[in-house]
């Protein structure tokens, strides 16, 4: 097989290129097991009919997870048993037949192994992971899918600008998601309407909006694609409780770990007011894969602007979870998984 130019590591960004590889799997309810065994094929173009379920109803979902090259030349994976375990609620919540979770570790650890070239060297960026789950039976009108196809492929990346790089955000008086609708799950319609709420902030100069909950646009919940926290001025970590409106992060459950039990801190995960954050925060940051955690510099909501200096607390956890991906600290919690030759 012609092998595919590997990017320049020194100019990465957080932008596809397309590797040698990826993995694919097909499933069908009215089949026992539903899944059929996982392979592993060349990078290529996916053939769907034009009356496939996701076409014309969205119906998918999708993951995003990171391996990193360790300084002694291995590679490793973070925490795919948390984003597996997510597939499956996310799955559900579209009426599909979840993935097997075993499955969902193996075919990411294979995908990676396949592709381990792509691997930035230590220090150098991630591998990013995109698992996606979507509805591929031909229908007209709507409904459970029993045609399904599972689909990973990955990328080399560097940061979405650098980890040290404060973002200005645009708190909007309107919600991510619908009440009871699929904020929860990681459904690839939560983020097409944000586009082009995300693109006019962006537009006037901030890094992305800060949505307010759906049913009083009182109470912060996410971003267009990550967790929000803040250091209140008592020191406690706060951010805002799972709901329906809000998707349980990996790094956002990493984040709350850390910090309870490696620094000590008070967290609380509560509603916050943005009201409550312009006047009581002294550090606001974001979490997720993408991202990692990166500082609000600034939060501007109507006509009020409040410039956030503190550092200290981000800093402090993405010096231990950073560590502990890449393999410069210690796992003592079994959070990365090992990709052996031959995975």
């Amino acid at each position: 097989m012609h092998e595919r130019p590997l990017p320049d590591w020194n100019t990465l960004t957080f932008s596809y290129t397309e590797t040698d590889f990826m993995y694919r799997a097909d499933g069908d309810t009215r089949h026992d097991p539903v899944w059929a065994p996982g392979r592993i094929e060349p990078s290529g173009r996916v053939a769907l009919s034009p009356a496939a379920a996701v076409l014309s109803y969205g119906v998918g979902i999708f993951e995003g997870l990171k391996a990193f090259r360790r300084e002694d030349g291995g590679v490793q994976v973070f925490r795919p048993d948390a984003n597996a375990a997510r597939f499956q609620r996310s799955a559900g919540r579209l009426s599909m037949a979840p993935y097997p979770a075993d499955d969902f570790q193996s075919g990411v650890l294979r995908l990676v192994d396949a592709n381990r070239r792509f691997v930035p060297p230590h220090g150098m960026g991630s591998f990013y992971i995109r698992p996606m789950q979507h509805g591929v039976e031909e229908k007209l009108g709507y409904g459970a899918c029993r045609e399904l196809m599972v689909t990973m492929y990955g990328s080399p990346v560097g940061a979405v600008g650098s980890s040290e790089d404060a973002i200005r955000l645009h708190a909007v008086e309107r919600a991510r998601v619908a009440p009871g609708g699929t904020g929860a799950a990681k459904a690839i319609g939560n983020y097409a309407g944000s586009v082009h709420v995300a693109g006019a902030a962006k537009q006037q100069g901030f890094d992305d909006v800060l949505y307010l909950d759906a049913r009083e646009l009182r109470f912060v919940t996410e971003t267009s694609g990550a967790n929000f926290f803040m250091v209140d001025r008592a020191g406690r970590l706060v951010t805002p409780p799972l709901d329906d409106q809000i998707l349980a992060g990996v790094t956002r459950d990493s984040v709350i770990t850390v910090a309870r039990e490696d620094l000590g801190l008070d967290v609380e995960e509560r509603p916050i007011a943005i009201d409550e954050v312009l006047s009581e925060a002294k550090e606001a940051f974001c979490t997720g894969t993408a991202w990692t955690l990166r500082s609000c510099r600034e939060i501007v909501h109507r006509d009020r602007s409040v410039a956030f200096a503190g550092r200290d607390v981000r800093h402090a956890l993405w010096e231990i979870i950073s560590g502990i991906q890449t393999g410069r600290r210690a796992d003592v919690r079994g959070w990365t998984r090992q990709v052996p030759a031959d995975a």
